[in-house]
């Protein structure tokens, strides 16, 4: 056994752990531990962890491990429940049973303590007492279910049970005694218990055990430990694979692409041939994550089998299976000479399975019979009850089936099956995955509320700072309406709340479903008045500047319903929107001098980023006036390409799409107007400027995101030439603002799509406030604008569009006249309700004209 530290690495040979087993196990004898006595164990893993496991059974006694990342509150219910003779623990954990007014308590033995009550002192006591005979029937272990779904329960497993299980994994032949496994999982859990531990141990292989869970002390230890196994859980693997493409994107666009060709050649041939030509395509990728590393074998919960297929295409070999704590757990498994990916595999040898039918459901209830399903929960009638059938077969309460050649499949749990209110069902943990192919979302949790789909939603950050942080609120928004635009309408979500504070899951990564509701109902509360501002040194000398200092007592001013904290996030907090932060920068500008710049505010996801990007402004500069060089008109040469541009693209238009135009008559003669279409494709702009007239057309801006015409120098200049000036509303709608706003005042017109996005499914979307900003000061005339047909000739999600007729139909024109006389929210409501009674109108007869094109 190797295990590592922060201070070191510790080395134990099987000779050293047999007698330190030895000499703690009669040490518990002459403490009076014995046959019938629980003994309990809440303490990190480590060579402490698995002396003190072997110790206790040797004695005759029953371990009961307690999942060291448990509450005060969860551990003290658990030895109430398990009544142990002793508790094998930490000083902080018995500090922690005291704080939480424990009076069951029963005494504590530490692991980390020098003195009398410590385990050393215990172990270092000399005695030849001797040790009892083991009995297969007698209980082993008492461990806990995870309570996903509520109250965990105890499960008595015998030495039979967990001996049975291991012998099967040993006969598979899954590792040698030449095998290093890397081992990060709670060994209170009996998944890495049998496969990570008694198996390995069993096998005469070397368990190696990292100083803690994260990213880099588990690479350390593959690494200088030479693991050529990792026992791992989904989330692990998926952070495997996510730091393996976090690196690669690094790197940057050509890298990404190479990377993805050579995955995708290297997935083919494993499909076709079996080998693994990762290991040789991907050696920098095994180099880091540890050169000797071939094998992952993933349990705990169910791998996805694209995730599966990534893995085996970066050249590992990925063995799944599945289980139950109360089956000691392994029931099937996908082994080296028989593997089916996507399925959990086959049945352990002397495992039985069967699957019962259920009313309602094509699939059916997984049922077990065999040596390593247990005998019942502990002092828990009501349980056992539920638990077996009349014929004394484990009902697991998993859904699945079973093919022709024995590979398990399973579907979901049938306890967390949603049911809506029209009789559709569904998993969460189905739809969670078509969400989280989604790179802004981190997690997501779903399930029914009130009769509707709901989730919780933990936002990716830096994801969300990669695209921009201005509109965190309405980019997670508008992501998951691009989502459920792909799905079924019953996997749509009715309700969502967001929140920063990672989900609740087991230490083996399943989600406590049953936290969820009321995680749900607190995610949009105001924080507690309690909490404190100021947490660390660099916060209170952040708060301790003068102009932050100035900043945040304003903005307590400003916000007064709701508590304020560092912490708190502007967009998902304050429901500040784009629209807000034009005029909140607006207003510290003038209040006190400080100029927020776009790429600044895509910075700030907390009042924190705030006040550090003030305390880091340079002085405020001279006013800027005039839209940017690049926006102004175009000179001769450009002005020549744009029109060539223009005329090849309304020709193609009225020729290939065969676009429509109705309502020119509305457009004025004279004056800037601002030109307010819907917006569904790529084809509306050029369906659009195949109906202006040729008059309009050439004093007309178009305001187009940057993410499509400002993306290379090419679309730069073309996007120059044809008088498209940028937008980008994830980082400076502001400076777009005041783009258009400064084109208005000189006379000219701008196209400006209200929506701000693409509709995801066809239908006018709700107009984002910006287009008000443009009109308040009446400086223009609005002109509503109706453009039909392009959504069924090139949806959003469609690659190539297809020939379809379009029309565009203009509507009578809008002013505003008397300065800042109606809000935004009037402006915005006006314009949007213009728009959507045109969309509804029967189309107008094309209306003639002579100066077009």
């Amino acid at each position: 056994m190797i295990a590592f530290r922060s201070d070191g690495v510790e080395e134990w040979s099987y000779v050293r752990l047999a007698a330190e087993i030895t000499r703690a196990a009669r040490a518990l004898r002459a403490c009076g531990v014995g046959p019938g006595h629980r003994i309990a164990l809440w303490a990190p893993n480590g060579p402490d962890w698995v002396v003190a496991y072997f110790a206790i059974v040797c004695s005759g006694a029953t371990a009961v491990p307690v999942d060291h990342q448990s509450t005060p509150q969860s551990a003290a219910a658990a030895l109430v429940h398990a009544t142990p003779k002793l508790l094998l623990t930490t000083r902080a954990h018995s500090t922690e049973l005291r704080a939480a007014g424990d009076s069951a308590t029963p005494e504590c033995i530490l692991f980390d303590s020098p003195g009398s009550d410590g385990w050393r002192a215990l172990c270092g006591v000399v005695t030849a007492t001797e040790l009892p005979v083991l009995h297969a029937a007698e209980v082993a272990s008492l461990l806990f279910t995870s309570g996903t779904t509520g109250t965990p329960k105890a499960v008595p497993l015998t030495h039979a049970n967990l001996a049975g299980n291991t012998r099967e994994l040993l006969a598979a032949r899954l590792i040698g005694p030449h095998d290093r496994v890397l081992l990060p999982l709670p060994l209170h859990h009996t998944y890495p218990f049998t496969a990570g531990l008694l198996t390995v141990l069993a096998s005469g292989a070397t368990v190696i055990l990292p100083a803690g869970v994260s990213g880099p002390e588990i690479s350390r230890a593959a690494a200088e430990a030479g693991a050529t196994a990792l026992l791992a859980v989904p989330r692990l693997c998926t952070a495997l694979w996510d730091s393996v493409l976090a690196a690669v994107r690094a790197r940057g666009r050509a890298a990404t692409t190479v990377f993805g060709l050579l995955l995708a050649t290297s997935i083919a041939v494993r499909r076709v041939t079996g080998l693994h030509i990762g290991r040789w395509l991907f050696r920098a990728v095994h180099a880091r994550l540890g050169p000797s590393l071939t094998l992952i074998g993933c349990g705990g919960a169910k791998l996805a089998a694209d995730l599966t297929w990534k893995l085996e295409g970066l050249g590992f070999t990925v063995l799944t299976g599945y289980g139950l704590t109360e089956t000691s757990p392994v029931l099937t498994f996908n082994s080296r000479r028989h593997s089916r990916l996507g399925s959990e595999g086959r049945a352990l040898p002397g495992v039985e399975l069967r699957i019962a039918a259920v009313p309602g459901h094509s699939e059916g209830e997984i049922q077990a019979h065999g040596p390593s399903v247990f005998g019942g929960y502990w002092n828990n009638d009501t349980a056992n009850a539920a638990a077996f059938t009349a014929d004394g077969w484990f009902q697991t309460g998993d859904l699945g089936r079973i093919d022709a050649d024995g590979y398990l499949y399973v579907v979901g749990r049938n306890k967390e099956l949603i049911v809506l209110p029209d009789g559709k069902k569904l998993f969460p943990e189905t739809v969670e995955k078509l969400y989280t192919g989604s790179p802004l979302l981190r997690e997501i949790a779903i399930f029914e509320h009130d009769g509707v789909l709901t989730a919780l939603i933990v936002p990716n950050e830096q994801a969300v700072l990669e695209r921009g942080a201005l509109r965190e609120a309405a980019l997670l928004r508008e992501e998951l309406e691009d989502i459920a635009a792909r799905l079924a309408p019953y996997q749509r979500l009715g309700a969502y709340r967001i929140t920063r504070t990672p989900l609740p899951r087991t230490q083996l990564g399943k989600l406590k479903r049953h936290l969820l509701p009321a995680l749900f109902a607190e995610a949009d509360l105001p924080p507690a008045t309690t909490t404190a501002l100021v947490t660390n040194t660099a916060d209170r000398e952040l708060l301790d500047s003068p102009r932050p200092r100035a900043v945040w007592q304003w903005l307590e001013q400003r916000y007064p319903a709701r508590p304020l904290t560092l912490d708190t996030s502007p967009q998902l907090d304050l429901k500040i929107d784009s629209l807000e932060w034009v005029t909140l920068t607006i207003e510290i500008e003038r209040r006190f001098g400080v100029v927020l710049t776009g790429e600044a505010l895509s910075r700030i996801l907390t009042l924190r980023d705030l006040l550090r990007e003030i305390a880091a402004a340079p002085p405020t500069p001279a006013r800027v006036t005039t839209p940017p060089t690049a926006f102004v008109p175009p000179g001769p040469l450009l002005r020549a390409l744009g029109a060539a541009l223009y005329v090849l693209l309304r020709l193609t238009m009225r020729v290939a799409w065969r676009v429509e135009v109705a309502g020119t008559d509305e457009l004025p003669e004279r004056g800037p107007l601002l030109i307010t279409p819907n917006h569904c494709s790529y084809l509306d702009p050029p369906a659009l400027a195949a109906a202006l007239p040729w008059r309009q057309l050439r004093r007309t801006y178009w305001a187009g995101w940057v993410g499509v015409m400002h993306t290379d120098p090419l679309r730069r200049l073309l996007s120059r030439a044809a008088q498209v000036f940028p937008i980008d509303p994830d980082r400076d709608l502001a400076g777009a603002v005041r783009t258009a706003q400064e084109l208005l005042r000189r006379g000219y017109s701008v196209v400006w799509f209200p929506e701000g996005r693409r509709s995801p499914n066809g239908e006018l979307q709700a107009f984002q406030a910006g287009v008000s900003v443009l009109l308040q000061d009446g400086a223009a005339t609005a002109m509503p604008t109706a453009i039909r047909g392009t959504f069924a000739a090139w949806p959003k999600h469609e690659r190539w569009p297809k020939l379809r007729p379009l029309s565009v139909q203009f509507g009578a024109p809008l002013t505003f006249r008397a300065p800042h006389d109606q809000d935004v929210e009037t402006v915005r409501c006006s314009l949007e309700q213009a728009v959507r009674e045109l969309l509804t109108k029967t189309k107008k007869p094309a209306t003639s004209r002579t100066d077009n094109t």
